[in-house]
């Protein structure tokens, strides 16, 4: 009912404003200032008027706000041609003929437009018209080209010849029947699609009421047909372009005020029942549109950064928009107990990861101790015989008081020392990686030659290797080479060293006077770990080669 009562209202409204234009044609408007032009003023203002009505109505995105305001243009367009004909073009009647023809430019597009109106008031949102639909305002595009050209065919309008008082004396081709059909059949057709397309369900009782502004334009469309409008000093008080235009702007009002059209009104009542608290200002801080719930803010509030607590449980946050500022506020009073009973169940769990953390810590040293003490018991094993060995040196030096005896044992001890320590370093090295570089082999052959070399053998030793070797075969030629010099130290006379590669590793032993070659067990362990070996003697030179792998390669 409310909406029949504000429909009814503004239609009323809409005919009081077609009555003013009423005014110019009374007789105290002075004949130096013509009618026709006060009249066209008017509408021109009222035009304009509703270019920014609907500008600021209707939804500004979609076919629909783009149909209203081209509508709304066209009201305007036909009103400054009838102006321009009757003030400008008078005289001049060719121009003021094609002016008159141009009529029919928004006469026929305002009834297009208006059922295009009609089919995209639908139910589905983004709704835009099918390309079939287009085929209508081909047909208008013809008629409006046939008025236009009416000159040349005179299908429309016929005249007297030479255009003789073309513009009282002239008669209805047929084509003008056509246009007239055709314009109000989508007149027609708009009317009843709107009537029956109602957007919202409640509105579909009252969709009759826009059965009465057309019913109005007929009228007086009728009435300025058969020259039955009323007049005031020989002028008619509505004209054609009024009619047209005054029956589809409240044909549009009355389904906006129905809800056949989304507007943009009524957003402040909606933002007041908003659930949440929220309220947007001006510049300087002044509430515009504020929700219920919403609490007034302070100047120290409008100045604080997005997110600031403004009480205990209250979060206010900001975001700037065009011409001010929107705010809403969020209890936080949830989130903070959840937040607490998080950071206690984080503290916790920190505490257990924590715990967690140092567990596993110390088992991994304890990994590494076990493997570390595996080693070394690996290490304490393979050079038993030579500690044992040191223990008995040691044990004959301390009780012999011979000095050169105790000097042979003390170089004796060194050179075990130096092959036990540089074993040891091997040993770390190659349960580290499965290869180490075969530098570290010629270091280590290089110290245990220079304590040969105190003990009074003569030794050297030449390194060109630069490159990785298989860890086990290293250690297995390292012990070889150790045992070639321990179990012959009393017969040897002299030992020479090359270690080199090429596809493979080489380690070339050159020992003069050597008496006891390896043992099967030795030789066993050397094929065992991928090496080669070659022993050739020539009167007292021991040859032993022995060929290792390099690093990275299969054993």
């Amino acid at each position: 009912m409310n909406e029949v009562k504000t429909a009814l209202r503004r239609m009323a409204f809409y005919y009081i404003l077609l009555a003013v234009n009423i005014i110019p044609c009374a007789n105290f408007i002075p004949d130096s200032f013509p009618t026709r032009n006060v009249s066209a003023i008017y509408l021109l203002t009222l035009c304009v008027c509703l270019i920014l009505y609907y500008s600021h109505r209707v939804s500004r995105t979609g076919s629909l706000s783009v149909m209203m305001k081209s509508l709304s243009w066209l009201c305007l367009m036909l009103i400054l041609l009838r102006g321009v004909k009757y003030s400008v073009f008078a005289e001049i009647g060719i121009l003021a003929r094609h002016v008159w023809y141009l009529y029919y430019v928004p006469m026929l597009l305002l009834p297009l437009f208006l059922f295009y109106i009609s089919l995209l008031v639908a139910p589905k949102k983004d709704f835009r018209l099918s390309k079939g639909w287009y085929s209508i305002f081909a047909v208008t595009a013809v008629l409006i080209a046939v008025v236009l050209t009416n000159d040349l065919h005179q299908l429309v309008f016929v005249f007297q010849p030479d255009y003789l008082n073309w513009d009282n004396d002239y008669s209805y081709g047929w084509l003008f029947y056509v246009v007239t059909v055709w314009q109000y059949a989508l007149y027609f057709a708009a009317i009843v699609t709107l009537i029956i397309k109602c957007r919202i369900t409640s509105s579909k009782k009252n969709a009759w009421i826009i059965l009465i502004p057309f019913a109005i334009g007929v009228l007086m469309n009728v009435l300025l047909i058969t020259d039955k409008m009323p007049k005031i000093n020989g002028t008619n008080i509505v004209e054609f372009p009024e009619a047209l235009i005054f029956t589809v702007a409240v044909v549009l009002e009355c389904c906006i005020q129905l809800g056949l059209i989304p507007t943009n009104t009524d957003y402040g009542k909606l933002f007041q029942k908003f659930s949440i608290s929220a309220q947007i200002t001006d510049k300087k801080g002044t509430p515009v549109y504020s929700s219920y719930s919403a609490k007034p803010l302070t100047k120290a509030q409008f100045a604080m950064q997005s997110g600031a607590r403004i009480g205990e449980h209250t979060a206010l946050h900001k975001m700037e928009i065009p011409g001010g500022f929107g705010f809403w506020q969020d209890d936080m009073t949830e989130l903070d107990r959840l937040n607490e009973e998080l950071a206690e169940a984080k503290e916790e769990l920190s505490q257990e990861t924590d715990l967690i953390r140092l567990r596993g810590e110390l088992k991994e040293k304890q990994t590494k101790i076990e493997q570390r003490t595996l080693v070394y018991d690996t290490i304490a094993r393979r050079t038993q015989r030579q500690s044992q060995a040191i223990s008995r040196l040691a044990e004959k030096a301390r009780t012999s008081s011979d000095v050169e005896l105790k000097e042979e044992y003390r170089s004796k001890i060194t050179l075990l020392g130096a092959y036990i320590k540089r074993y040891a370093n091997l040993m770390l090295l190659s349960q580290e990686q499965g290869e180490i570089e075969a530098g570290e082999l010629a270091l280590s052959v290089s110290e245990v030659l220079r304590y040969l070399n105190y003990c009074g053998i003569p030794s050297e030793f030449f390194s060109s290797a630069d490159c990785t070797v298989n860890a086990d075969a290293a250690l297995a030629v390292f012990e070889a080479f150790e045992t070639l010099l321990e179990t012959n130290f009393l017969s040897l006379h002299g030992a020479f060293v090359n270690l080199s590669a090429e596809e493979n590793v080489t380690f070339k032993l050159t020992l003069e006077n050597l008496t006891e070659p390896l043992s099967e067990e030795i030789e066993k362990r050397l094929k065992a770990v991928g090496v080669l070996t070659q022993i050739m003697q020539e009167d007292d030179v021991t040859y032993a080669c022995f060929t290792l792998p390099k690093g990275g390669e299969a054993v």
